[in-house]
C-alpha cells in the first residue's frame, strides 16, 4: 500500500473502509496472507478483520468457490514460509479463538534446520548497498536466486564476493523454521493445518515441469509423512505473476484443490482455484490499513 493511501487510511477509514465494503464485499470472501509478525500485531489484526468476517478453514472457502456457492462474508487465514515463532503465536491465538488456520511449509528448512536462504540475502544486499555497491545490480542478484536451483551455492559465492568469506555472516540474525515434532503434535487439531510451499522455495517460472512438480510432490510427502493427511492445498513461493510463469498452475491444477498467489483480491464465484488470490497483510499494518485493504479487494 503507497504512502498516499496510508494517508487515507489514517484520515478516513472507518468510513471510507465500510463504503468500500459494502460494495466490494458482495464479491465474495478473503483469504488473508501473513508471512512473519507479532503476535500483539497478528491478534489485533485479526480481531479487527472478524468485525465483518466469519473465519472459515481454506478448504471450506476452496470448497464454497468450487460448488460456486457464496463466500461473501467470509475469511481465511494463512501463513506462508513455517516461521516457528509465528506458528506457535498462530497456533495460540487459534486455540483461544477457535479460528482456523493453514500453513504452507518449504519442507527443506525444516529438514536441514538451516536458514531461509531469501532471509539471509537481503541483510547481505543491504550491507552490500551501505558500502556503496550498486543497488540495481544487487537486486538483479536477488531476482536471479530466486530462480536458481542451486542457491545455496549461488549463496556461498555471493557471501565470499561481498564479504570475503563464503560462511555465514556471524551477525545475521533469522528466523528458525518449525520443527517436524511440532508440526506433529500441532496437527492432531482439526483447526489447523499445513499445505504445500514448495520444498525449495524458489521462483517456479524458470524452472522446468518435472522440477516444478517433483517440488510440489516431495513437499506434500514430506508434510503428510508427519501430519497424517492429505495435502490439497498449495502456495507459490513470491506469489507474484513474474515468480509463478505458466507452467506451475497447470501442474498445480493436477494434483492440489487450490492453489494461492499473493495477488490481491476475492474469491468469489468464478474465481480460479489455482490461481487463488490473497490479502497480504504485514507487521506494521494498523487496524485502519487493514479495513482498507481487505475493504479494497475486489
Amino acid at each position: 500500500m503507497n504512502r498516499a493511501l496510508r494517508s487515507v487510511a489514517s484520515a478516513a477509514s472507518p468510513i471510507l473502509s465500510w463504503g468500500l465494503e459494502r460494495v466490494n464485499g458482495r464479491r465474495g470472501g478473503v483469504v488473508l496472507a501473513y508471512h512473519e509478525l507479532s503476535a500483539h500485531t497478528l491478534r489485533e489484526q485479526l480481531l479487527a478483520v472478524s468485525e465483518r468476517y466469519r473465519y472459515v478453514s481454506l478448504s471450506e472457502l476452496v470448497g464454497r468457490v468450487a460448488a460456486n456457492q457464496s463466500t461473501v462474508g467470509l475469511a481465511a487465514i494463512t501463513f506462508d514460509d513455517g516461521y516457528g515463532p509465528v506458528i506457535e503465536d498462530a497456533a495460540r491465538i487459534s486455540h483461544e479463538h477457535g479460528w482456523p488456520m493453514t500453513f504452507y511449509l518449504p519442507t527443506r528448512y525444516l529438514d536441514s534446520r538451516e536458514p531461509y536462504w531469501y532471509q539471509e540475502l537481503r541483510p547481505l544486499l543491504d550491507r552490500a548497498s551501505a558500502r556503496g555497491e550498486s543497488l540495481a545490480e544487487l537486486d538483479a542478484s536477488f531476482r536471479r536466486l530466486r530462480s536458481e536451483p542451486e542457491v545455496e551455492a549461488k549463496l556461498r559465492g555471493l557471501r565470499l564476493r561481498l564479504h570475503g568469506s563464503e560462511a555465514r555472516p556471524d551477525w545475521l540474525e533469522t528466523t528458525p523454521p518449525i520443527s517436524w515434532e511440532r508440526v506433529r503434535e500441532l496437527s492432531r487439531n482439526a483447526a489447523i493445518s499445513f499445505e504445500a510451499h514448495t520444498v525449495s522455495h524458489l521462483a517456479l517460472s524458470r524452472l522446468d515441469d518435472d522440477t516444478i512438480a517433483s517440488e510440489m510432490e516431495s513437499c506434500c510427502r514430506r508434510i503428510e509423512e508427519f501430519t497424517g493427511r492429505r495435502v490439497e492445498h498449495f502456495c507459490y513461493p513470491f506469489g507474484g505473476l513474474p515468480e509463478i510463469g505458466d507452467a506451475a498452475p497447470r501442474i498445480a491444477r493436477r494434483r492440489f484443490r487450490s492453489a494461492t498467489t499473493l495477488l490481491r483480491g476475492r474469491c468469489g464465484a468464478g474465481a480460479d482455484l489455482a490461481m487463488l488470490p490473497r490479502v497480504p497483510l504485514y507487521d506494521g499494518d494498523s487496524a485502519a490499513i487493514v479495513a482498507l485493504k481487505v475493504a479494497t479487494a475486489r
